[in-house]
């Protein structure tokens, strides 16, 4: 049984957070621009969807961290891989008409 001396006072709680905060706000700043790192070339497909998927988690914990919540990072980064794995709406679209233009002709 939590004896009072045992249970984190608020003052403590409010230190775990903001260096929880803060050492995601570092983790952010060493990402970078997964963007244009990729459209540079600098980075593969792989390492895009991991770094991008981890920018997309962090920023999303630090906000819910500011709305007073207690987010489960790892699970918003798991969902975040899968969400940046998926095609964009553009790729989606190039897709169809390459698909078009080689079964239909480019020319008529």
């Amino acid at each position: 049984m939590d004896t009072e001396e045992d249970m984190p006072r608020p003052d403590e709680l409010q230190d775990g957070t903001m260096a929880e905060v803060n050492a995601l706000r570092d983790l952010l700043s060493q990402i970078g621009d997964p963007d244009a790192a990729h459209d540079a070339g600098v980075i593969d497909d792989d390492e895009y969807v991991e770094r991008k998927a981890r920018k997309l988690a962090y920023t999303a914990a630090v906000a819910a961290y500011g709305k007073g919540e207690a987010p489960d990072v790892d699970k918003l980064l798991e969902q975040m891989r899968e969400k940046v794995a998926e095609p964009s709406q553009t790729e989606t679209n190039t897709a169809n008409i390459d698909y078009l233009m080689m079964t239909v002709g480019g020319e008529q």
